[in-house]
């Protein structure tokens, strides 16, 4: 598995995956990832959301 497919799993999420998984706008998740909620990281520009962190955040029920 090279570098590229590592992010076309189910391990991560683009923004607007999240967005709809959590039910809001793609300007929200991107202030909860300034604001540290969320985990990610950066493949060649496009941001990739550890799933996990958005489940658990969605389970938590906090919308800071």
């Amino acid at each position: 598995m090279n570098r590229k497919d590592h992010f076309n799993t189910t391990d991560f999420m683009s923004v607007p995956e999240a967005a709809r998984y959590l039910g809001i706008g793609r300007k929200m998740v991107y202030q909860l990832l300034d604001n540290g909620a969320l985990t990610f990281t950066r493949e060649r520009g496009a941001i990739r959301i550890l799933a996990e962190t958005v489940q658990s955040f969605r389970d938590g029920g906090s919308m800071a």
